[in-house]
């Protein structure tokens, strides 16, 4: 008889792969011309955040928005960039069947010496410490928010609309928060030191610290009602 059959293990490098392999199948389900419009538009310009994101290895992607809502998928890595903070949007891509990935960073410094700073990935198979090289770079440096999409490709209004409304669950998306938004963020995170507050929402200094400082003052005794 003859060796058996043996099973090769499915290595970091066959993953980086996948996506070449998509892209030669056709396989992807948003249009491309919606995609590229998205490209032009939102790349190269930042927002302010409207939720936590975690960091990513490029083959866990925690950050997942929907019609459902925003939430974290499968394995869980460290906030990266938080809720109000400023983010560069670097990347808009087609990221298989109905899904759209936004890779982000926290500035355009960062994103022109960062990709110059990641290693290539392999293409044979995976050293040991492979994956723990890309996922310190991510992890560190970068990561991305994959939108999914219930819009057929044969309707690409639809998925405009659709991307615009996903786009509004994750940022700040042509628009500015409000002063009652950014007060609620401050009141919400009185742990957080005031000048951070301050670079965080874009409000002074004393005006955080009378917010801060308004909310812990009780309420005057006319204002209580009498039992």
């Amino acid at each position: 008889m003859g060796d058996p059959l043996r099973i090769r293990p499915f290595t970091l490098g066959h993953l980086l792969l996948l996506p070449l392999a998509l892209l030669a199948s056709d396989a992807w389900a948003v249009k491309r011309e919606v995609v590229k419009e998205f490209q032009d538009e939102i790349a190269g310009r930042t927002f302010r955040l409207r939720v936590d994101l975690q960091g990513t290895n490029y083959l866990a992607i925690p950050n997942i928005v929907s019609r459902e809502g925003f939430h974290y998928r499968g394995r869980q890595f460290p906030v990266l960039f938080r809720e109000m903070e400023m983010i560069y949007v670097d990347r808009v891509s087609s990221d298989g069947n109905k899904t759209v990935a936004l890779t982000l960073y926290r500035n355009k410094k960062d994103a022109g010496q960062i990709r110059g700073a990641i290693p290539p990935p392999p293409l044979g198979p995976a050293g040991q410490n492979a994956e723990t090289t890309l996922g310190s770079f991510a992890r560190d440096l970068s990561t991305t928010v994959i939108l999914e999409l219930r819009a057929e490709k044969k309707n690409p209004e639809a998925q405009r609309g659709e991307i615009r409304e996903l786009l509004s669950r994750v940022f700040f998306y042509n628009m500015e928060p409000t002063h009652a938004e950014r007060e609620a963020y401050i009141l919400s995170h009185r742990d957080v030191p005031v000048f951070k507050l301050a670079e965080i929402t874009g409000l002074p200094e004393e005006m955080v610290k009378e917010i801060l400082k308004r909310d812990a003052e009780p309420p005057a005794s006319g204002d209580q009602k009498e039992r």
